[in-house]
């Protein structure tokens, strides 16, 4: 097995049909199909399933497709990094950033870097958490800041908490309820709300807060993935929300957004960042690593949250 085998091999799976794999990547169909048998040999497996439309891989293929992926990523990293080193730069960190009440750490900690470092470049990817970690086990990401699924569950990646927050109920100032002492179950019931598509944990426990008081589940009048969209619809609409306060900090800070005295079992959940825990990692990785941990030691406790050490 050689990394031109796994190229191959990944292309065809990629592109599922031989034909179409061999003028991609500019190699005869004889040639490629050679490349693919001697691979199979090497690893004693069928790795593709021939059909009628093309090829599939088989589950040994799936397997190997999943690694491989992350083999090229990581001998195409290795190659950058000492191209970089020999033309005195320092590397590139590519960083997913989910919905996460930690992502605030991340911007300072990239300007620290860069101070200290400043030929590093960064691409940050903002997408949903079910997006992100699979970029991030092929390769395609370095590491990713998200909100933590109550039980994560995958040997290969590394989850590191940064921030543990209860969900709280967030509404602008100028809101009905905003006045109010306190709300009771049924005055959230009886208002319009707007959450998060996920996490699909957060959106059960809100629907359940209710149905265990024999109060109808408000159903959400809008539902999105996008932080953005979230804070403007609240600062403009009559709306309520379930989320960690530390995601909306600067607008509770400034008055424009309040959390609501509600009697509402508590919810905590971690948001942190996320790596492989396998392979080698970029020296960069571990720099802005360790630049988000020490933003996190030198926090004080966010409002509804508390830093967690690893």
């Amino acid at each position: 097995m050689d990394l031109k085998q796994l190229r191959h091999f990944v292309a065809v799976v990629e592109h599922g049909n031989i034909l179409r794999a061999a003028g991609a990547i500019n190699i005869s169909q004889p040639a490629l199909s050679k490349s693919i048998q001697k691979l199979e040999a090497s690893v004693e497996a069928p790795l593709l399933e021939r059909t009628i439309r093309g090829v599939t891989p088989t589950l040994f293929g799936e397997t190997l497709f999943k690694h491989a992926k992350l083999i090229l990523s990581q001998a195409q990293q290795a190659l950058e990094e000492i191209g970089s080193f020999q033309e005195g730069f320092k590397g590139h960190i590519k960083i997913g950033l989910g919905a996460s009440f930690a992502g605030f750490m991340l911007p300072e900690a990239v300007i620290n870097l860069l101070k200290k470092r400043p030929d590093i470049t960064f691409s940050v990817v903002s997408k949903p958490y079910e997006e992100l970690i699979p970029m991030l086990e092929q390769g395609e990401l370095d590491a990713v800041m998200a909100l933590f699924p109550p039980n994560p569950l995958n040997r290969d990646l590394c989850y590191e908490p940064l921030i543990a927050s209860d969900f709280r109920t967030i509404c602008r100032a100028e809101h009905p309820l905003a006045k109010k002492k306190k709300t009771t179950l049924q005055d959230l019931a009886d208002h319009e709300w707007v959450l998060f598509d996920r996490p699909q944990a957060a959106k059960i426990l809100h629907a359940q807060i209710f149905t265990d008081a024999d109060i109808p589940a408000p159903r959400p009048v809008i539902e999105t993935s996008s932080v953005f969209f979230l804070k403007a619809t609240l600062m403009q609409g009559d709306f309520l929300s379930f989320v960690p306060p530390g995601l909306v900090m600067e607008e509770l800070n400034s008055g424009r957004l309040k959390t609501l005295e509600a009697d509402v079992p508590p919810f905590r959940m971690k948001a942190g960042i996320i790596y492989r825990s396998t392979g080698v990692q970029q020296t960069t990785t571990t720099a802005i690593i360790e630049e988000i941990r020490s933003i996190r030691d030198k926090l004080d406790p966010l409002i509804g949250a508390q830093t967690v050490s690893s």
